[in-house]
């Protein structure tokens, strides 16, 4: 165990308690917001509305369903939170490794049982077809087509008309960060044929098995033992939107696995004692996140949060140099994160500017579209950007007023502003399926949908589901509240962060990150397909709030016979 030295009184305040209270104020943090979110998927349900009765008619148009839960949802919540404790119970009684091997293997096959029964031959979510069209255009080595006068606005080619989507020089002006999206598609399609839908969801279910084994590995950092990975084994296994995630044709799963990943690999670097071996893992640990935020621009949360970690593991430590090395390391993953533009401008020859301000995100995440939830996607940066003919001061100061007039206005009507943060986080945080279903059915399946797909997309299954998915995300909840309450108890009574810096680091990670993409989602344009990898964070916390639902009352067993 690498705990603390003992240090002189005088030094004991900077070196113990005020980390130890910096951390206890941030659980507390996090505790409180995922009280909101549980109270919020109390008393909403959100779900998607439909054109007509057919698969592929679902739309992003949501019905908020508000009460007090009905005794169907109570019981349904208290009895799956005893069924977790047994079920916890019972996997802790058999060897752990046996335990995470066929969580793995059971994890990939229900994945795969899942996309073969879909069967998935084309893809129509409008950013994937234009990501799926860029790629085969450099596959087939037809760069003229990424010129800004191919298929240009109010061409009336019957060839651009047909496309349905902008030109691939118009989508990289608007999204020049999606260059490194397209190149995973470019590297799948290369690997496995041209617009092969199945092979890429296959890739995405396998960075989803991989994903869970890392998390896995940080629950144990955390502090779970066997009772906690057989809670953390059950979550799993029950958490339908993660069992789902590898249908939504985008790399989202895959970022977020290689970001996860580089933070592990940079947790295991402070379990080392050699220097070198040490440095190595964190300078590696930040390279593999740079590679991960090259999917997903807001998994930089992660990266910053691991840098906070960081400070918190060298104050337990009080090995300096390992921050030292984290500095430049983490400004080598960001410019990683940049390099595809670069890679992409080059290869095409064009250039595709700066694309839209970063204040335009947020002029979207505080905007209500209409017939959409408030936050949500709409034209108002697209038009900004048309409009302006690409001037991007222009672009960010229509971005700045419309922000600035937003929250002018939740400041004089505190009213309208509760209602539309409310509407936003329970449309990002209460939407029980995190759009995996929706996202399930967007394209032509080569066998019509027929059988297990839908029967769990609009057969009598279906219903059925999102009643188990809602009740399954405020059990998560829950759990996740029980398990921040425990380890802020610990940490109050044990007077120390963690064992060892490693755990020091994990504990502050989760928290951090988790913190993070509420703070950026409450604000910038968000679904809630992008809040799903931040809540599958909670799962750690859930299996530590089932352990010490256990050992409280194996406690409670012994101080009775005692």
């Amino acid at each position: 165990m690498n705990k603390p030295d003992i240090v002189p009184e005088k030094w004991a305040f900077f070196k113990r308690v005020l980390p130890r209270w910096l951390v206890v104020l941030a659980l507390g943090f996090q505790t409180a917001i995922v009280a909101v979110l549980f109270v919020l998927s109390i008393l909403f349900t959100v779900t998607f509305k439909r054109a007509n009765s057919q698969l592929g008619s679902i739309t992003e148009q949501v019905d908020y369903h508000f009460g007090m839960p009905s005794i169907a949802f109570v019981l349904g919540t208290v009895m799956l939170c005893a069924l977790f404790v047994l079920l916890a119970l019972g996997f802790s009684k058999l060897p752990r490794r046996w335990v995470f091997a066929a969580l793995l293997v059971y994890t990939i096959v229900l994945q795969i049982i899942w996309l073969t029964s879909l069967s998935l031959v084309t893809y129509t979510y409008p950013d994937s077809r234009s990501l799926m069209d860029a790629a085969d255009v450099l596959l087939k080595g037809d760069i003229s087509q990424f010129g800004a006068d191919y298929c240009s606005a109010g061409s009336v080619q019957r060839e651009c008309i047909a496309r349905g989507i902008p030109s691939a020089h118009a989508y990289f002006s608007y999204y020049p960060f999606q260059s490194g999206p397209m190149l995973w598609y470019l590297l799948v399609f290369a690997l496995f044929g041209s617009n092969n839908i199945l092979a890429f969801q296959i890739v995405s279910a396998l960075a989803v098995a991989a994903l869970v084994a890392v998390l896995w590995r940080l629950g144990g950092m955390l502090g779970l033992n066997k009772k906690g990975h057989g809670a953390f084994t059950v979550l799993i296994a029950t958490c339908v939107p993660l069992m789902m995630f590898a249908a939504f044709v985008y790399p989202n799963a895959v970022g977020f696995f290689i970001t996860i990943c580089g933070a592990w690999i940079i947790a295991e670097g402070f379990r080392m004692r050699k220097t070198w071996s040490s440095a190595l893992a964190i300078v590696g640990g930040f390279l593999v996140c740079g590679i991960g935020i090259v999917f997903k621009s807001t998994y930089q949360i992660v990266v910053l949060a691991a840098l906070l970690a960081i400070v918190f593991a060298v104050w337990h430590n009080r090995r300096i140099w390992q921050l030292l090395v984290s500095l430049p390391s983490v400004l080598a993953s960001f410019i990683i994160s940049k390099l595809p533009v670069a890679l992409v401008q080059s290869w095409t020859g064009q250039d595709f500017g700066k694309g839209m301000p970063m204040l335009s995100w947020i002029a979207l995440g505080l905007g209500h579209p209409d017939n959409m939830p408030p936050g949500w996607w709409s034209r108002f940066a697209l038009d900004a950007f048309e409009n302006t003919g690409n001037d991007y001061s222009l672009q960010s100061q229509i971005s700045r007023e419309f922000v600035q007039g937003r929250l002018s206005e939740f400041l004089h009507n505190p009213g309208n502003g509760m209602h539309f943060f409310a509407g936003k986080l329970a449309s990002e945080w209460a939407e029980p399926t995190f759009m995996t279903s929706l996202y399930s059915e967007l394209g032509e399946s080569s066998k019509h949908f027929a059988g297990l797909s839908s029967f769990f997309l609009i057969g009598n299954g279906s219903d059925m589901l999102l009643r188990y998915e809602n009740v399954a995300q405020t059990v998560t909840y829950l759990l996740a509240f029980i398990g921040l309450i425990g380890l802020l108890r610990l940490l109050i009574k044990e007077k120390f962060i963690g064992d060892d810096a490693a755990q020091v680091f994990t504990r502050v990670l989760l928290c951090a990150s988790f913190i993070g993409s509420f703070l950026c989602y409450l604000f910038w344009e968000a679904k809630s397909i992008y809040t799903l990898p931040f809540f599958l964070l909670l799962i750690p916390m859930a299996a530590y709030g089932v352990q010490q639902m256990i050992d409280f009352v194996g406690n409670k067993k012994q101080k009775i016979r005692g």
